[in-house]
């Protein structure tokens, strides 16, 4: 008995909510809605007739209106005054000059705005994140709300100044809440290739930055090669004194978002406080971060900063060993089209190194010892090069990805560059391997 109650008393609980949710009525300043009862109407009561008003249409119809800001309530009884019905009515703000706006400026979006109380919410489909934001800020402007701003900024701790990306930024207004949505998110993969190369070789490929005048080139634009041919080179030589890869990092991210990127270490950093030692940790190596934003007509814009340090034992000495770091950092902002390339040069690397061999003794010797005495100066000179592609990300189906093919091969065919045949048996094999996320039984 007890059990049946409590199972009662929860069931009326649950279903307040929804008795509460259709005991109110919204409406704006001069609106008016129907209200129709399931009995004969004698009388109705209006607690404030400054915020409403009504008008009896007939026996089971009633018409209630909005006159000013308010809440009110709104009672109808019958003949034996029993309630018909009981409900709370609250006028709100009229928007429809905000939504016109709207309408013009973007017809193909619905968005619908409605107050509650001094707060306005914003709600509806759009068909991209720049039309998203763009009708908050109409809004935010056209209602003279309080604005606060939002900036991506960059993780580094440079003494630069930090990445802070006008399309990037977020506006905030007080009292207005955006609950649009978009009907696709749309998403940037960016590939990269960070790349230290000889700068001689830089010059000899083509690629003078400096002489460009420009830290970026677009590479189907300004030259007649490809953004893959730097790295190919660079790969077919396999010689370290032409350049080297060092990261080849392939990211995706939200329009909108940002994302980041670290191939490296950490450096402790000990400090001395209050007799006591602390420890905080420097990151270094390849670092990125990137933020985009799809605009219209599949335009990217794209906010990077990319940074390459590495250790430099310069500083130590006997005592100590204090490893400083050698840095070299970039920040730049280029709008591209789905699929374009762009070329990120001119971070030089000078490094001089003087080297003094002599036999003992002999080579001391003024003027005699420069006969037992060899000295030389090693002069390198690097150059940082990043090749990014852009694309927007697109769903495929699970049947239209290809799986790569997975072959044995022995020590001699590789030797001899034979080519061996690929049956279906061993391609079903790979398919199966794949198809359990690389393992098989």
């Amino acid at each position: 008995m007890i059990t049946k109650r409590i199972l009662a008393f929860a069931g009326l609980w649950l279903l307040s909510p929804l008795v509460a949710a259709a005991s109110l009525i919204n409406l704006t300043e001069g609106q008016a809605t129907t209200v129709n009862v399931s009995g004969d109407v004698a009388s109705v009561f209006i607690s404030d007739q400054k915020v409403a008003d009504y008008q009896v249409i007939d026996e089971n119809k009633i018409v209630v209106f909005g006159r000013q800001l308010g809440t009110t309530t709104f009672i109808a009884f019958d003949q034996q005054g029993n309630e018909l019905v009981n409900q709370q009515l609250v006028v709100n703000r009229s928007y429809t000059d905000i939504e016109q706006q709207i309408k013009i400026q973007y017809p193909q979006a619905k968005v619908t705005v409605y107050g509650i109380g001094e707060n306005i919410i914003l709600s509806g489909p759009v068909s991209s994140e720049l039309e998203k934001d763009n009708i908050y800020q109409m809004v935010g402007e056209l209602l003279g709300k309080e604005e606060v701003e939002q900036n991506f900024s960059s993780e580094n701790e440079a003494p630069v100044d930090d990445l802070s990306i006008e399309f990037m930024t977020k506006r905030r207004y007080r009292g207005v809440v955006n609950n649009i949505e978009v009907n696709a998110t749309k998403q940037v993969n960016v590939k990269l290739t960070i790349a230290e190369v000889s700068h001689s070789f830089i010059q000899d490929f083509g690629i003078k930055v400096g002489t460009a005048g420009n830290a970026g080139m677009f590479v189907d634009q300004l030259t007649h090669f490809s953004a893959s041919d730097i790295v190919s080179v660079i790969s077919a030589v396999g010689s370290d004194q032409i350049g080297q890869i060092l990261a080849e990092p392939n990211l995706s991210v939200i329009s909108g978002e940002k994302a980041s990127f670290l191939v490296g270490g950490e450096l402790p950093v000990v400090t001395s406080n209050d007799g006591g030692t602390n420890v905080d940790y420097k990151e270094f190596g390849v670092r990125l971060e990137l933020m985009a934003k799809v605009l219209r007509d599949d335009k990217i814009k794209l906010a990077l900063t990319p940074e390459v340090s590495s250790l430099d034992a310069q500083y130590s000495n006997e005592l100590y060993d204090l490893p400083a770091l050698k840095t070299r950092r970039a920040q730049t902002t280029v709008e591209l089209g789905d699929g374009q390339s762009f070329v990120l040069g001119g971070l030089l690397n000078s490094e001089e190194r003087e080297s003094l061999t002599r036999i003992p003794f002999i080579g001391d010797i003024p003027i005699l010892g420069a006969l037992f005495r060899h000295t030389g100066t090693e002069r390198n000179k690097t150059e940082l090069v990043i090749v990014a592609t852009v694309n927007l990300v697109h769903p495929v189906k699970a049947n239209q990805i290809q799986l790569p093919i997975m072959e044995k091969t022995g020590t001699l065919k590789r030797f001899l560059a034979l080519d061996s045949e690929y049956d279906k048996a061993e391609q079903r094999w790979a398919s199966e391997i794949l198809s359990a996320g690389g393992f098989k039984q």
